[in-house]
């Protein structure tokens, strides 16, 4: 398997070798396929100890310390989903698709794979969804239960699909690059789909960044990088029709820079013993930042703040998250 892609079973080419991954003092040879257009790490194996790790940190994780501010802002929003949707494309990718869907389907049933601490679910019950999230992490779902009620389970998929009930929306928000076994993934989560169901799954886009070596987390977090064209091969493979989200509206309406073609190499974020080698945290919003959110005012803000400064942002259909609609022939 080394020396074919584990997706579609094309050749691979490496790309790089002895690439520093997650945590300090362990290292990746980064591997591309040219049929599919997927990049993965070998050895493609996930860590569940690194995981402990982020998460016994998570205030001070860069990158994931933004789940945690999330999972305490929900509580402060009258509209937890409308905040959610302006902070990162990935959800308002999510919430566009399911309000489409309610506009010609009344009580939709809707699943989230891998709901972590599980605000997203809580938005989206507040914005009257019927949503249950799972997840393998007990402790994960103890803290959602304990801050936002009883719509959470510690299920696998095997024992989802175990279960009569299915779903209209399956969900599985920047959790696909991280499963060492996609296909099998990908076939469980099919399966959970109601007649005329879809599956939303959102990742970092590689296509977005031509010519970057991996602009993704580094490995084992993040196993895989996948293209347009990946999420296009899953699912012919799966036996489902696919289409992209198309972001030119989310791009108009909010800034987000973009960075230069090719980033620089990561550094890992944890050290030999798990620590979190620069420790970064999010300091909670100001009244008045709250005040300009609420007012819808602060993109527009950093709208103008970005044309002072000359930074480029992303524009188009395109941007460095990808969401893709699965569904089944």
């Amino acid at each position: 398997m080394a020396d074919a892609c584990p997706l579609c079973g094309g050749a691979v080419r490496v790309i790089a070798e002895r690439y520093a991954g997650y945590q300090r003092g362990r290292e990746f040879s980064l591997r591309e396929c040219a049929e599919c257009a997927a990049s993965h790490a070998w050895p493609l194996t996930a860590d569940d100890l690194v995981y402990e790790r982020i998460y016994e940190q998570i205030r001070f994780v860069p990158g994931y310390n933004r789940y945690d501010q999330y999972a305490r802002e929900v509580l402060r929003w009258r509209d937890p989903l409308s905040y959610l949707s302006r902070q990162e494309e990935s959800y308002w990718a999510v919430a566009e698709r399911l309000q489409k869907r309610r506009r010609n389907a009344h009580d939709l049933k809707v699943l989230e794979i891998g709901c972590g601490l599980g605000y997203f679910v809580f938005a989206l019950m507040k914005d009257r969804f019927d949503v249950l999230g799972v997840d393998i992490s007990s402790a994960a779902i103890a803290q959602a239960t304990r801050h936002y009620g009883s719509h959470y389970a510690v299920k696998s998929l095997a024992e989802l699909k175990s279960d009569a009930r299915r779903y209209d929306v399956v969900i599985m928000n920047q959790l696909i690059e991280h499963v060492p076994d996609v296909h099998s993934f990908l076939a469980d989560a099919v399966a959970l789909l109601a007649r005329n169901g879809e599956f939303i799954i959102t990742t970092p886009n590689k296509s977005a960044f031509p010519g970057a070596l991996w602009e993704t987390d580094l490995p084992p977090v993040h196993l895989w990088w996948f293209a347009e064209d990946t999420m296009r091969y899953l699912a012919s493979r799966h036996g489902c029709s696919v289409s992209l989200v198309d972001f030119v509206e989310y791009n108009d309406t909010h800034f987000r820079p973009k960075g230069p073609d090719i980033a620089p190499v990561r550094s890992p974020v944890l050290d030999e013993q798990g620590r979190v080698i620069e420790r970064q945290m999010i300091r909670s919003p100001s009244l008045l930042r709250r005040f300009f959110e609420r007012s819808h005012l602060l993109e527009s803000l950093r709208s103008v703040r970005g044309a002072l400064s000359g930074r480029e942002r992303w524009r188009g259909s395109r941007g460095p998250v990808l969401a893709a609609v699965f569904r089944k022939n």
